[in-house]
């Protein structure tokens, strides 16, 4: 389950890179752990909304959608706003490929274009249309899934 989670999470807000290396994968995951539980609480989603982004779906409810914003503020690449912020996900990109040039090229191409998309005034609506823009994105570039 947990190598789910951190797939999902890489997929939706680090631009979908396929990510290969020395990175420490146990603490990625309990911070994103952490991260998901303390959202839960703060916008009242339960497991099933986790469990709709551990399996990739779209969110089924409000709070699902929240959870989407509120983990995405959390790593910084939604701002207070609610828009995606570009340099701060190139800088994720850059670390979970350790600057791997190849990959780096995709990220930026799957960055780029989500940071043209015109999104909802709602934070949540926003985040959920991020996540559906970089799971696309990540689909034409071919990155079907991590191997982490």
């Amino acid at each position: 389950m947990a190598k789910y989670l951190f797939t999902l999470t890489v997929l939706c807000i680090f631009g979908a890179v396929i990510v290969r290396g020395a990175i420490d994968k146990s603490a990625v995951i309990a911070d994103f752990m952490s991260k998901g539980e303390a959202c839960k609480a703060e916008v009242g989603a339960n497991d099933a909304d986790l469990g709709e982004i551990i399996g990739k779906k779209p969110a089924s409810t409000p709070e699902g959608k929240c959870l989407r914003a509120c983990i995405m503020k959390k790593y910084e690449v939604i701002d207070a706003n609610g828009k995606f912020a570009p340099a701060v996900a190139l800088k994720h990109a850059q670390m979970y490929t350790e600057g791997a040039e190849d990959k780096m090229k995709i990220a930026q191409e799957i960055i780029d274009s989500c940071a043209k998309l015109s999104v909802s005034d709602d934070h949540c609506e926003a985040a959920e249309e991020y996540c559906k823009c970089l799971h696309e994105q990540a689909m034409a570039h071919g990155v079907e899934d991590m191997d982490i």
